[in-house]
């Protein structure tokens, strides 16, 4: 966890409790997992909207079956007609 072994967390907590005191330490550890918890959800919701903008703008730019069917005919009555004229 952070190159941060045993012997250092309980270094850390000790000097929390110390300069805290044991009745604000919940406090703290409340106040920052809900900030934790925002970040997530903060990243989660941009993450999903540059997902969605990304494969809608994807989707933008493919030709679909239709289109591709619609050029072919297009290109085949062309053909005929130019073929029909010589």
């Amino acid at each position: 966890m952070f190159g941060i072994g045993t012997s250092e967390i309980l270094i850390i907590l000790l000097i929390a409790i110390l300069v805290l005191g044991p009745k604000e330490i919940p406090k703290i550890a409340r106040t920052i997992g809900r900030g934790m918890r925002q970040l997530q959800r903060a990243k989660d919701e941009l993450r999903q909207t540059l997902d969605k903008d990304f494969y809608d703008d994807e989707e933008d730019t493919k030709p679909n079956r239709e289109d591709q069917e619609g050029k072919k005919q297009k290109l085949t009555d062309e053909n005929r007609s130019i073929n029909e004229d010589t």
